[in-house]
């Protein structure tokens, strides 16, 4: 007669197996969080659909499975901490998420002031934009993830936008040259700080094809998508050193 073979050693290691199999097909589903910071023009103002057509959203298409984009982008938002609404406010839920990369896209707002913007205040404390950014820039380096930051020069005022009437013209005349004097301030932030830097302001500027009609501000469908190409071109060029 020959001897059954004992059945425990099999039945031993079979939970071990499957909780390797389990833990490995964990590590590989595992996805790259971008977090996309910013104002309206994050969020995806004047879209019919922005869970499909903001630039996030696109990023998200254009990225595919490996990442996972999540928007916090939020209507008025300032870098300045003394605006209302300001990105410190929207700090924590950024920290809880705990993302690899962080794409920040803010200025826009912080040009309104002395008169322009109805009553806001924020070029009344343009001294304070610097030391804000560097100190939100410091606050998301000490996360946990690590995250690759990537700073953005926020995309242009277009006077050429049709319809624009006279007040908004008025507006964006006197606030493009202080956006234009931000980015300067973001390029200096960029070369001391070890974070990137994605131009969205001149690859859209004088191109009224890409906003909003009597806007001039806020991307039209075709505006937000070219935002994620460039966004995209910028993070799949040096994500490769990302390992997850």
């Amino acid at each position: 007669m020959i001897p059954k073979r004992p059945i425990f050693p099999a039945l031993f290691l079979f939970p071990l197996l499957l909780t390797f199999v389990l833990a490995f097909s964990s590590f590989e589903r595992k996805k790259i969080k971008v977090a996309c910071v910013g104002d309206s023009i994050t969020y995806g103002a004047r879209l019919d659909d922005r869970d499909k057509d903001s630039y996030p959203a696109r990023l998200q298409a254009l990225l595919g499975d490996r990442f996972l984009v999540e928007n916090f982008g939020e209507s008025s938002l300032t870098l300045i901490r003394k605006g209302i609404p300001t990105v410190w406010n929207v700090l924590p839920k950024i920290k809880e998420s705990n993302p690899d990369i962080v794409i920040i896209s803010l200025g826009t707002n912080d040009t309104c002031g002395f008169g322009t913007c109805g009553d806001r205040k924020c070029w009344e404390y343009k001294d304070e934009f610097e030391s804000d950014y560097r100190d939100l820039i410091d606050e998301l380096s000490a996360l946990p993830s690590k995250p690759k930051i990537y700073i953005a020069a926020p995309t242009p005022m277009v006077l050429e936008t049709p319809e624009l009437d006279r007040e908004r013209i008025e507006g964006l005349t006197v606030r493009k040259p202080r956006l234009q004097e931000l980015i300067g301030i973001i390029k200096k932030i960029t070369a001391e700080k070890d974070v990137h830097f994605v131009d969205l302001n001149e690859p859209l500027d004088h191109r009224p094809e890409l906003f909003t009609v009597s806007d001039g501000v806020h991307p039209n469908k075709e505006g937000y998508a070219a935002i994620a190409a460039l966004v995209a071109k910028q993070l799949t060029a040096k994500t490769k050193s990302i390992k997850k």
